[in-house]
């Protein structure tokens, strides 16, 4: 069965720090920082809700069921464009060779569930664009920086099936 949460019914709100909202969908979503995450009108692409989750933040997913696989549609709205990064680093006189790609993970994700936690870096995406993360967990956490926020317009996923 394929499951999905896009907010629709979801009242526009901050959510304060360690406020848990449950979704009809069987989220619980709550904010384990003190910067601000909240439900806010879309802003890019479909008119809507989507979840905003500020710089500095961790925001925490958990599942009802086990998730087999989930596919995250999001965008990230960045404070630093790559030049302004190049000077971040000459600033604070960080050792990095210029010519190299600066790495673009302002974002983590973290999957936790079944005895096992995954740390993965958050791909930026400044149009709304999805990732497929596969399980089985039952909880994500996704964390942000100083360089950014991410919108969160939907997630779908699967159940595991267990015999």
């Amino acid at each position: 069965m394929i499951f999905e949460e896009h907010f629709q019914h979801v009242e526009r709100q901050f959510l304060w720090h360690k406020k848990t909202l449950q979704t009809a969908s069987g989220l619980s979503i709550r904010s384990n920082s003190t910067s601000w995450t909240g439900f806010h009108e879309a802003f890019k692409g479909e008119d809507g809700t989507e979840l905003v989750i500020g710089e500095h933040s961790d925001v925490e997913i958990v599942f009802a069921q086990e998730v087999e696989c989930l596919r995250l549609e999001y965008y990230v709205v960045s404070d630093f464009l790559c030049d302004d990064l190049h000077m971040l680093f000459d600033a604070e006189r960080v050792d990095c060779d210029l010519a190299t790609p600066i790495p673009r993970n302002f974002y983590w994700l973290t999957v936790e569930g079944s005895g096992f936690r995954d740390l993965r870096p958050g791909p930026i995406a400044t149009n709304p664009y999805h990732q497929v993360i596969d399980g089985p967990f039952r909880r994500l956490t996704i964390s942000t920086s100083q360089a950014g926020t991410v919108h969160i317009r939907r997630l779908e996923w699967t159940g595991t099936h267990r015999h």
